[in-house]
């Protein structure tokens, strides 16, 4: 049949049209068929939560098919539920484990057709999952567990939850499957356009806190990213260990008390009280070069990259992953040496996972831990084992695996040396949550009072006369003993069922209020010089 001149006008570009919107889709359908050739055919399905990005899951979903398929001889399909951040996931598994719970307890046959969670850091597992009940011990060979953690620690931090079973058997309630750290990221370019030499993983911190960097550096919000939250946590508690250390030094027998002795002696406690107010100036230093605080960490290795901030605080595979992109003329990242939290983010197996759903979940925590699923954080794109698209860049919890770096993406990448003894102290941790609202009160809330009175502080000509004035907008009106207050005042209304977030609220306006005051009156200070 011929067609018609008329027909051909008025139909073949609508044909066309029609080929350029589908031709990629089915190029794109024919392409992951044959990537997962059993994906639509006899695969086997586990449901895993998680706040991983699109690489993580991609590369971990198509790896653990394969080797599934080798060791056990089925095809295994992820179906990936993404609610979004940490927040998220909690808000999500309490909607779905509420209509089970008999009298507050959820009975042993609950089922919400969730398999597992996948990421999203041992605070969140311990302080936010933990207590909703949903975590299911886990009876994972010990043989393998000792042989990914010979240590069940790293300075201090665990690597897995150390519970066990009624039976005395290792069952934990979540087990680390890779690392995380948080550090500086920073463009090369920029630094050496503003004249300043290179911030170092020896100074750590203290080199984002130099006043040239006024309005240079890029920040997250530590009221929306619990990473960054972190990161500048650990600014104050390397503060907090050198006065720890200092103290020690100085009077050797205090280094023998018990953490009980600690709590309740006033000496130490003095001592660490200085440590941490040292720390909120050395945060108060940096907050007051932002140029910015965002609402997502993501968001601050991509402006270092762009030339839009000289450098900012960042989470480490965001950084290392920004790098491999642009250049590292343009982003670089380190974590500072003895300064940072490294930290492990877990898997868990949620209750109600039972038959052969929970061999699944039991296979992919193995993988997780075997070599292979291990080497696969770090080897680059097209090597034996490693990812098909995009390096993950993320440091593997196996200490073994660092024995042979064939074909990684960061050769020199060693959290185990990186910490030096420092990482997160769990007890200086309790000041955490009550922390992050006098932050955004002293650097957001009041943020305009901060920019005017730094601003007028870095016009003052005599260098030993500014570097004083700094001193003083750092030396924020309040202490140690506040926040252990107000965690007191917190505890005490969640017990009684209060609104306990309408009076954070009012608490915050207060300090703000008071944090304004402060700037204000340095700001006069200053003018008068």
């Amino acid at each position: 049949m011929t067609l018609t001149p008329i027909f051909a006008m008025k139909y073949v570009p609508i044909i066309l049209f029609i080929l350029v919107l589908t031709g990629p889709l089915l190029i794109w359908h024919r392409l992951t068929r044959a990537m997962n050739p059993r994906e639509h055919a006899n695969a086997e399905r586990l449901v895993v939560v998680t706040p991983h990005n699109d690489d993580i899951r991609r590369e971990f979903g198509r790896a653990f098919d394969q080797w599934h398929q080798q060791k056990y001889g089925t095809s295994v399909v992820i179906d990936w539920r993404v609610p979004g951040g940490s927040t998220d996931i909690r808000r999500m598994l309490e909607a779905a484990y509420q209509p089970y719970r008999v009298n507050g307890k959820l009975p042993p046959d609950t089922n919400v057709g969730l398999d597992v969670i996948f990421g999203g850091g041992d605070f969140f597992f311990d302080v936010e999952l933990k207590p909703l009940g949903v975590l299911e011990p886990m009876h994972i060979d010990p043989a393998l567990l000792k042989a990914a953690f010979p240590q069940p620690t790293l300075a201090g931090v665990k690597l897995y939850d150390l519970a066990k079973s009624p039976d005395g058997r290792p069952a934990p309630s979540w087990i680390g499957v890779c690392l995380s750290s948080f550090g500086i990221v920073y463009n090369p370019d920029v630094y050496r356009s503003i004249g300043l030499p290179l911030p170092s993983p020896e100074h750590g911190w203290h080199d984002l806190t130099d006043p040239r960097l006024a309005g240079l550096l890029a920040l997250a919000d530590p009221a929306h990213s619990g990473s960054a939250a972190v990161a500048y946590q650990m600014v104050i508690q390397r503060n907090m260990a050198d006065a720890e250390s200092a103290l020690f030094k100085a009077n050797p027998p205090m280094a023998h008390l018990t953490r009980a002795q600690q709590a309740t002696n006033v000496q130490y406690q003095a001592a660490i009280a200085q440590g941490w107010k040292r720390g909120m100036s050395d945060l108060l230093k940096i907050a007051a070069n932002a140029r910015y605080f965002v609402d997502s960490s993501t968001i601050v290795p991509n402006d270092v990259a762009r030339g839009e901030a000289a450098a900012g605080i960042a989470i480490d595979f965001y950084a290392r992953v920004t790098e491999e992109t642009v250049g590292s003329n343009r982003a670089r990242f380190f974590a500072p040496i003895g300064a940072t939290a490294i930290t492990p983010d877990p898997v868990t197996i949620l209750h109600g996972t039972h038959g052969r759903r929970l061999e699944l979940a039991q296979h992919f925590v193995e993988f997780l831990l075997s070599v292979p699923g291990q080497r696969l954080w770090q080897l680059k794109v097209g090597q034996p084992g490693g990812p098909f698209e995009r390096a993950l860049r993320r440091p593997p919890i196996r200490q073994d695996v660092y024995n042979d770096r064939t074909g990684w993406s960061d050769q020199d990448i060693n959290p185990f040396q990186t910490a030096n003894g420092f990482n997160q102290r769990n007890d200086w941790m309790a000041l955490f949550t009550d922390s992050r609202p006098i932050w955004v009160a002293a650097w957001i809330d009041s943020r305009d009072a901060l920019k005017h009175a730094y601003a007028t502080i870095l016009r003052v000509l005599n260098y030993d006369r500014r570097q004083e004035l700094i001193d003083s907008l750092a030396d924020l009106p309040i202490n140690m003993s506040d926040v252990e207050s107000l965690r007191r005042q917190r505890i005490s209304m969640q017990a009684s069922n209060g609104d306990v977030d309408a009076w954070r609220a009012r608490q915050q306006l207060q300090w703000a209020s008071r944090f304004r005051a402060h700037y204000a009156d340095v700001e006069r200070r200053a003018r008068d010089e």
